[in-house]
């Protein structure tokens, strides 16, 4: 093997390495020399979602699969389960990214994964290195990070390692691109986050209709159904290591409220997935979509000014404002002002990717740029939500599983991934272009559509007018935002006229074509480093010390002096937006995107309306906590102090025996019906579903929780009669299982949420255990899955090994 040879191909991979390690390194230092943590949402709220789940694990060494820790119980496996059989390819996606912790890792993993897609579509190695750094530096996925969407970012950063293993496939490298396909897609799908693998699949999904045209238009028809053999054998082998993941997110989803409404009165218009303004709520304006250019037309984030002085600040100091005031007047006006509920900032590609686009759209030929040009018009148009509503009214009815989703602007992914791509297959084109006339009009062509847009832009962005403030102070919000727009096109033209220098002068030969590279590194570094650093500063980072989310207060010592194995806790407070108190209590709120959708319905029909009326009560009454009450609420939380701590006395405890069964004949019914019985003594059951019930009342009848695991409760119960008891636990038909004295019992399902069984006369011990076979036999199919993958991908690199030895 000549090793001057070898090193001489390995160095621009290792400077890639080098360079992606050092800037991730760079970005998150805090994390990595000061020792400090960011404060990230998401994380937080995860944390306290997770703490039953780890709990458990840590004293038992087994998985919960099940947690009573948020919104009265749901599966575990969509919140925190250890897969065995994800193991391994969990070992190789930490050593992928270097054991970084997080979010740097992930960070490093995009710069990589994007460099691996620039060169599986011929970008010369150093070209590379700045592409991946402008797909890694997009503002939307660093305020992603920032925000703590950690699955989100994980299965951004394997989108372009997917794409780059199709592509390789297509250009007949079947062996490699079948191996990086079924790797990457392992990868990608176990980050579990289906919006984005949906986005991705609809990206390959156009990628593989223009090779399809192509190869019905040069009659290579059977060659391209080799390649989507080979191509859909990988799919199976990356879907085998995450069956367990589909399978139980895909069973879970038919009840979740992603899935169809059971009651006919529903007004989701769908009626399967979410509700259509509930999908749409964060949807991009249309001409927000400018601030792929220029990033600040609209602001940046929500509740965030980065200016140090405003008209605004002068006006107010003049008129002897307190301080306080006037940042909460900067922050709330001069953050962001645009369509969206919020935002934690804009989706900005970069001047400088933006105008190597405008070149591509000359440069690259038909089959290269059509159908990602088509992706990016969809996927802008996509993410106009409810601001296009002719169109997207159409795709959410249309596109299967689309209505499973929420917040549509997360689709502009699509256009973040392949803006690059196509600006550097652009780039990489005129590099080779020889310098005539037609060529130089063609680059001063795309400099000035360039500028024009940016001009254009300045001329025609009005900021919405100011509502409910004087006229004077309105006026001078409406300055400070036009003095931002006007700041931010002036940065785009500067940063488009710098990279059309590097450009120019390499043309005219002023330069080598290394030093273009590295002058194009440097710029978009500045360009897209810059704006990141608004969103990924100091303010991000504190002392593990500092961080008070999961701190207890006084009202979690009050209610943790309560030794009863099981009861719940509801906190007054957003309770169904937060999961802090999931961190210390059985929550009957949470914090998560897929609740169950039966549960959402009590907590619109019963929970949210009792919760008003206990405040306007200022007070707990038999009368207004009766569904609260019924999920074994036994403390309310109406603040952080002692005295903050409301004792429910009318909670109906882990299980009762009632005496009298309602009947009802639809889910309908079912819901109406609760809200009209006294619900300790009467149990509403579906006979339509499960046939007619009876109970027998009987006055010396108990029952008595004896063990509780999240996975398996065991009670004693006692009745002179034949019963039916109702249990404060969420009925959930795949996977919980139920015995009286050793024997199988069906499982009913009681006052719409809840679950209840038949017990005969005498004493019992009644055992729940959650048992899901998804989880079972996916685990299983899993872990072989991923050894055959792991050991296809040893035996190829040590084949290649011996094969680059030999030469």
């Amino acid at each position: 093997m000549n090793n001057s040879s070898f090193w001489t191909k390995a160095l621009p991979h290792i400077i890639a390495v080098v360079a992606f390690l050092v800037i991730s390194i760079f970005m998150y230092r805090p994390l990595i020399f000061e020792g400090k943590v960011m404060d990230q949402n998401d994380i937080n709220q995860g944390k306290g979602a997770n703490q039953e789940i780890v709990s458990f694990r840590d004293a038992t060494g087994e998985e919960a699969l099940w947690t009573n820790s948020m919104f009265g119980g749901m599966p575990a496996y969509l919140i925190n389960v250890k897969w065995s059989g994800v193991s391994i390819i969990s070992s190789t996606q930490k050593v992928l990214t270097l054991y970084l912790p997080q979010p740097v890792g992930e960070n490093f993993m995009a710069f990589l994964a994007f460099y691996v897609l620039c060169l599986a579509f011929g970008i010369r190695p150093y070209l590379a290195i700045g592409g991946a750094v402008a797909f890694g530096l997009s503002t939307f996925y660093v305020v992603s990070i920032q925000a703590g969407h950690i699955w989100k970012i994980r299965a951004i950063a394997y989108m372009p390692l997917v794409l780059a293993g199709v592509k390789m496939v297509f250009d007949r490298k079947y062996l490699y691109g079948f191996l990086l396909t079924a790797f990457a897609l392992a990868l990608e799908l176990n980050s579990n986050h289906l919006q984005i693998t949906y986005y991705l699949f609809l990206l390959l999904l156009a990628y593989g209709f223009s090779e399809f045209f192509f190869a019905v238009k040069e009659k290579n028809t059977a060659e391209f159904a080799k390649k989507i053999g080979v191509l859909s054998i990988a799919g199976l082998l990356a879907l085998g290591t995450t069956l367990g993941k589909v399978w139980t997110t895909y069973e879970y989803g038919q009840f979740s409220i992603r899935g169809k409404s059971e009651l006919k009165s529903t007004s989701n218009e769908s009626k399967s997935g979410l509700d259509r303004d509930y999908a749409f709520n964060w949807s991009s304006g249309k001409w927000e979509s400018m601030t792929l250019f220029i990033p600040h037309l609209y602001g940046g984030a929500s509740g965030v000014y980065h200016g140090k002085d405003s008209e605004t600040k002068d006006l107010l100091q003049r008129n002897n404002v307190p301080k306080g005031e006037i940042n909460n007047y900067e922050r709330g006006l001069l953050g962001y002002w645009g369509e969206q509920p919020g935002t934690a900032g804009p989706a900005y590609a970069g001047a400088i990717v933006c105008f190597l686009f405008i070149l591509s759209l000359f440069l690259l030929n038909g089959r290269t740029k059509y159908w990602m040009i088509g992706i990016i018009i969809f996927s802008i148009m996509l993410s106009w939500g409810k601001n296009f509503p002719g169109f997207n009214n159409l795709m959410f009815d249309m596109l299967p599983g689309y209505n499973k989703f929420r917040a549509v602007t997360m689709v502009i992914m699509l256009t973040l991934m392949l803006m690059p791509l196509m600006a550097f297959l652009g780039l990489e084109k005129f590099m080779d272009l020889e310098w005539n006339k037609q060529n130089r009009k063609t680059a001063f062509t795309a400099l000035g559509i360039s500028i024009g847009i940016a001009i254009f832009a300045l001329l025609v962005t009005n900021p919405p007018a100011v509502e409910g403030l004087q006229k004077v102070i309105a006026d001078a919000v409406e300055s400070d935002r036009n003095s931002i727009i006007q700041k931010n096109v002036f940065r785009t033209i500067i940063f488009v006229l710098l990279s059309f220098g590097a450009l120019y002068l390499y043309k005219v030969e002023k330069i080598k074509g290394a030093m273009m590279c590295s002058i194009i590194f440097v710029l978009v570094l500045l360009d897209l480093g810059m704006e990141d650093s608004r969103y990924l500063n100091d303010s991000v980072y504190k002392k593990p010390s500092d961080k008070h989310f999961l701190e207890k207060t006084p009202a979690d010592d009050v209610i943790l002096e309560d030794k009863e194995s099981d009861f719940r806790v509801l906190n007054l407070q957003n309770p169904f937006n937060e999961a802090r108190t999931s961190y210390f209590h059985k929550s009957i709120g949470g914090y998560h995107g897929a609740k169950m959708r039966r549960y959402q319905d009590v907590i619109t029909k019963y929970l949210a309306p009792e919760m008003q009326q206990i405040m306007r009560d200022k007070g707990l009454s038999e009368t207004n906590s009766g569904v609260i009450s019924m999920l074994n609420t036994k403390y309310l939380i109406a603040g952080a102090q002692a005295n903050a701590v409301i004792p429910n006395p009318y909670v109906n405890g882990p299980a009762w025996i009632v005496d009298d069964v309602k009947s009802v004949n639809s889910p309908d019914e079912e819901i109406e019906q609760i809200g009209q019985v006294d619900l300790k003594t009467t149990a509403v059951i579906d006979q339509s579903k499960f046939g007619q019930v009876q109970s027998q009342s009987d006055s010396t009848a108990q029952i008595k929780l004896m063990d509780y695991q999240p996975n398996k409760l065991i009670y004693e119960a006692y009745s002179a009669k034949d019963v039916v008891a109702v249990f404060s636990e969420v009925y959930y038909p795949k996977g919980w299982k139920a015995t009286i004295d050793g024997n199988d019992a069906e499982i009913l399902r009681a006052n719409y949420l809840l679950r209840a069984l038949q017990i005969p006369a005498g004493n019992h011990e009644i055992v729940f255990r959650f048992e899901p076979k998804s989880f079972i036999i996916g685990n299983t199919i899993m872990w072989i899955s991923s050894v055959i993958l792991v050991a296809l991908l040893v035996f190829v690199v040590i084949r290649q090994f011996y094969s680059a030895k030999q030469v």
